[in-house]
C-alpha cells in the first residue's frame, strides 16, 4: 500500500512539473493545480528519501529539455529568462539555472568578477576562452574593450549571441571552436550550462550526452594580432586547461605578457579523482615568467614547492580553483 502511495505522490509530482513548464495552458483548464503541487512538495520535503527523488526529478527536466532544444537547434522560448544586471547590461540564460540567477544579481564569482574588472582597466583586449553564455564578454564589452568570445556548446552559443545583440556590443569577435594543442575534432560532453566538458565523466556528466565540436588552438586564434596590445585571457575549459595552454605557446611568450585567470581543478569534478596535469598547468606558466596567485581579494602568491604539497595531500589548500597568472613581480590589481 506505502509503495502504491509513493508511485501515487510521484505521479502527481511528475504532473506538477509539467504544469510549471506550461502553467498558463493548464489555468485555462484545471484552475488549481497549485495547491495540489503545494501539498505535495511539503509532504515530499518532510521524506528525505522523496525529496532525492523530487530533486532527480527536476535535474531530469532540465536535461530532457535541454536535449529537446538542442535536437532542435533553436532557442526554446519557455525557460529563458533575462535580467538586467548590476553591472549595466542584459543578460539572458536559463530560467532555472543557479548561474544565472547569480549572474542577475551580482552575486556570480564576485571576487572573480572584481578582479576581471581590475585587470580589464589595464587591459586592450579580452579574450574569453570558455565564453559559456557571455557574463565576462558583456563586462568587457560594457568597459568599451574588444573581446574575442571562444565557445562551441551550441545552446551557450545561442544566448552568448543574443545577448550581445540585445546590448548592441559590436565589437565582439565569436569563435565557435574548442582549443586544444592541436587542430582537430573532439567530443563535449554534458549540456549546456557551465559544466560542458571534452573529458567524460567531468563533474558526472553524462557521457551519453554529447556533442561533436572542431578543435583548434590559441596561438592560431590570435596568429600574432594585436602586437603591443595588452591582452587579458580568462580560460574556464572544465579540465582541459593543460592541453590548451601547450596550444599557447607563442601566446604566454607574447610582449607585453597578457594577464591570465585560469580555473584549474586539482580534485574537484575529475572522473579520475585527480587532475593528471596540475603541476604541469602551474608550470606551463612558471616557464614563461608569470607567477601565480590566487583569484580572490587576497591574491596570494602560490609557490611551486605549495603546489607540489596540494598534489602530494590530494586537496588544494587555497580556498580557490580560479588563479591569476601575471608577471613576476607586478603588482596587485
Amino acid at each position: 500500500m506505502l509503495f502504491l502511495l509513493v508511485l501515487a505522490a510521484l505521479a502527481v509530482l511528475a504532473a506538477c512539473l509539467a504544469a510549471a513548464e506550461s502553467r498558463k495552458w493548464l489555468l485555462a483548464r484545471w484552475p488549481a493545480p497549485d495547491d495540489g503541487c503545494r501539498l505535495i512538495k511539503n509532504y515530499v520535503k518532510r521524506h528525505p528519501a522523496l525529496l532525492g527523488v523530487y530533486r532527480r526529478l527536476q535535474f531530469l527536466k532540465y536535461e530532457l529539455a535541454d536535449l529537446r532544444d538542442s535536437l532542435s537547434g533553436a532557442i526554446p522560448l519557455v525557460g529563458i529568462k533575462s535580467c538586467e544586471t548590476p553591472y549595466g547590461f542584459r543578460l539572458y540564460g536559463i530560467a532555472t539555472s543557479i548561474h544565472h540567477e547569480a549572474m542577475c544579481k551580482g552575486q556570480f564569482e564576485p571576487e572573480e568578477t572584481g578582479l576581471l574588472q581590475r585587470a580589464l582597466a589595464v587591459s586592450d583586449v579580452f579574450v574569453d576562452v570558455g565564453a559559456n553564455i557571455g557574463y565576462y564578454v558583456c563586462l568587457a564589452c560594457h568597459s568599451g574593450k574588444h573581446a574575442l568570445a571562444i565557445e562551441p556548446q551550441p545552446k551557450n552559443l545561442k544566448l552568448l549571441r543574443k545577448n550581445l545583440l540585445v546590448n548592441g556590443y559590436g565589437d565582439v569577435e565569436i569563435i565557435t571552436e574548442g582549443v586544444a594543442d592541436k587542430p582537430g575534432t573532439a567530443r563535449l560532453y554534458g549540456p549546456s550550462g557551465t559544466g560542458a566538458s571534452v573529458i567524460p565523466g567531468w563533474a558526472h556528466q553524462h557521457a551519453g550526452y554529447h556533442f561533436d565540436i572542431s578543435l583548434t588552438t590559441l596561438d592560431a586564434i590570435l596568429n600574432g594580432r594585436f602586437p603591443g596590445k595588452r591582452l587579458l585571457v580568462k580560460m574556464d575549459v572544465e579540465g582541459a586547461e593543460y592541453p590548451a595552454l601547450k596550444g599557447a605557446v607563442a601566446t604566454l611568450a607574447r610582449r607585453p605578457q597578457p594577464l591570465w585567470m585560469v580555473e584549474i581543478c586539482l580534485e574537484e569534478y575529475h572522473p579520475q579523482g585527480m587532475n593528471p596535469d596540475y603541476l604541469a598547468t602551474f608550470e606551463k606558466f612558471w616557464e614563461h615568467g608569470y607567477e601565480a596567485r590566487t583569484a580572490d581579494a587576497r591574491q596570494r602568491l602560490i609557490a611551486p614547492d605549495e603546489v607540489r604539497a596540494w598534489i602530494q595531500a590530494g586537496r588544494a589548500s587555497s580556498g580557490v580553483i580560479n588563479y591569476l597568472f601575471v608577471p613576476a613581480g607586478a603588482n596587485k590589481l
